[in-house]
């Protein structure tokens, strides 16, 4: 109602002294300034931009937990001292062999190796280097697994195991088709008329409920200098099977020595993958009387396609393992949530992942062509006509080309 309305409406005796100005509300006290964002539409407020005071609702957060950071706050040191103090470390095996002293180098001799170590011209050999350190074994916790905390024992016992042309060290990496045969063994001959038995275990192979580790070969009785042919096979070999998503897997070879043959040994069943499970430390207190560990070694190695062909020769199937995400946290649904956001991405929030990459993947299987989908030099060739029919949030999609819908343009499904 313009001011002449009101003027012919009103009579002149009940008119306001001043005439009110009643085109628009009125405005309330300014209390604060919002910015630029007064402005953006919203949900929760009309779209009034004359009302420059309008701020949005503050976004509730959770409460933060308080972490006490003497509990908490602590370097890798300490923690390791920590595990340490736990235990107190326990040799099993045999007295270590002295050691050569080693030969002190002069100064030139110093600048020399630094020299050639600058350009890369320092040579190591291997044959001369000794490789055996009780770090590596510690550090991939290999005793810890076997026998129990603490207890650990020095290699006195040069034991040399290859795959062909593929050696076997502390945690070098070998692929499962490398050790899909029989290793070559060459066990040290150190006094007549004792005998030798070597296991190869694997560390994380075991999927059954039963405790233990999977022996994949083992051979007792081995006479002190001959080769593993003389001994007593009492599992036959099978090759590592480390199954599809469980990482790497430590393969050990032990080596015990004992003065006469040992009788107990476990009840093992090379056809099934269940009755190779066994305990070391359980097969070891039995037995602690009779033989020591004088040697250890060990690899790694992960799935290829060679696993799963020896599951099958075995009548069983190749298991997947698969890491299991935590659900991402998010709030309640609600009709009016207190966030603003587009209502088709909060919808989106709450639906099954799966269903939802299910549509991309449909969605990209229409477009798949003989060649790779490459995406159209304009967005929307229509968007004119797409902006005045289409809501808001189909049309944004059609222009999205980040996030979740950035497949739909880098596609390479193919036909």
């Amino acid at each position: 109602m313009s001011a002449k309305q009101y003027a012919r409406l009103v009579p002149k005796a009940h008119r306001a002294q001043r005439t009110p100005v009643i085109d628009r509300p009125m405005r309330p006290r300014m209390i604060a300034w919002a910015g630029p964002a007064a402005f953006y539409p919203n949900r929760f407020y009309e779209i009034d931009k004359w009302y420059k005071g309008r701020i949005d609702k503050p976004e509730q957060l959770p409460k933060l937990h308080i972490i006490d950071p003497t509990n908490h706050l602590h370097s890798l040191a300490e923690f390791l001292d920590k595990e340490k103090r736990k235990c107190t470390p326990c040799n099993i095996g045999f007295a270590p062999r002295q050691k050569q002293p080693a030969v002190p180098k002069t100064d030139a001799q110093r600048e020399e190796m630094e020299r050639k170590s600058r350009k890369m011209e320092l040579l190591v050999d291997p044959d001369s280097t000794n490789f055996a350190t009780l770090a590596v074994l510690n550090h991939y916790k290999v005793f810890e697994h076997l026998f129990g905390a603490g207890v650990y024992f020095d290699n006195v016992q040069d034991l040399d195991i290859s795959f062909g042309e593929h050696g076997v060290y502390y945690g070098n990496t070998l692929s499962a088709d490398v050790a899909s045969s029989r290793p070559q063994v060459q066990i040290e001959s150190i006094k007549t008329g004792a005998y030798n038995t070597l296991f190869m275990i694997n560390l994380d192979g075991n999927p059954f409920e039963k405790e233990g580790s999977v022996a994949h070969w083992v051979v007792a009785n081995i006479p002190d200098g001959k080769g593993v042919e003389e001994g007593n096979e009492v599992v036959k070999y099978v090759q590592p099977l480390p199954f599809y998503g469980s990482g790497f897997h430590r393969i050990a070879f032990i080596l015990f020595r004992h003065d006469k043959p040992v009788k107990s040994l476990p009840q093992f069943n090379s056809d099934s993958l269940d009755a190779r499970v066994f305990s070391m430390s359980h097969f070891y207190k039995q037995n602690e009387d009779v033989i020591t560990p004088s040697s250890i070694l060990f690899f790694q190695t992960t799935y290829d396609d060679s696993v799963r062909k020896q599951l099958h020769k075995m009548g069983l199937k190749s298991p997947i393992y698969e890491y299991k995400y935590n659900e991402p946290l998010k709030p309640a649904q609600r009709e009016f949530p207190k966030k603003p956001q587009p209502f088709d991405l909060y919808l989106d929030m709450y639906r099954d992942p799966k269903e939802v990459e299910q549509e991309l993947l449909e969605e990209r299987l229409k477009r798949a062509q003989l060649d790779d989908y490459q995406a159209p030099k304009w967005l929307d060739p229509n968007y004119n006509e797409n902006k005045k029919n289409l809501p808001p949030w189909q049309h944004r999609r059609i222009l999205a080309r980040e996030g979740r819908y950035r497949a739909l343009y880098n596609n390479v499904v193919k036909s």
